[in-house]
């Protein structure tokens, strides 16, 4: 699971800073929020799934530090894109990230009960 969080992380980062010019043009209004909510979406799972089988954390604990992760991480990429990859960061960017994060948490009880019965399988 850390692999797959660590891969995802990666992801995000190329996809956030690649040139515009390199992605697809959607006429969908704000489409980029939506991705910017669903990248941070599915890495608050995975974090939180990486918290819950290592740390032992309680859900307060949890929501608080992926929360935490996904404004910090999304605040970063953002200003990485405004001063070295010549985009624009913005701040509803880092807003959407902050709302995935923490929806992905809200949700990840959800998915630990889909993915748990594998981790019991394999062990």
């Amino acid at each position: 699971m850390l692999i797959l969080s660590i891969i995802w992380s990666i992801l995000i980062f190329v996809l956030c800073t690649m040139p515009t010019s390199g992605l697809p043009k959607i006429r969908i209004p704000n489409v980029d929020k939506i991705v910017h909510f669903g990248f941070f979406f599915v890495q608050s799972i995975l974090f939180s799934i990486i918290l819950y089988l290592h740390a032992n954390l309680r859900l307060y604990k949890i929501l608080l530090l992926t929360t935490v992760l996904a404004v910090f991480y999304g605040g970063f990429i953002e200003i990485l894109q405004d001063k070295f990859f010549n985009r624009q960061g913005d701040i509803i960017d880092v807003i959407a990230d902050t709302i995935g994060g923490i929806v992905g948490t809200l949700v990840y009880p959800l998915a630990l009960k889909c993915i748990e019965p594998l981790f019991r399988k394999s062990t």
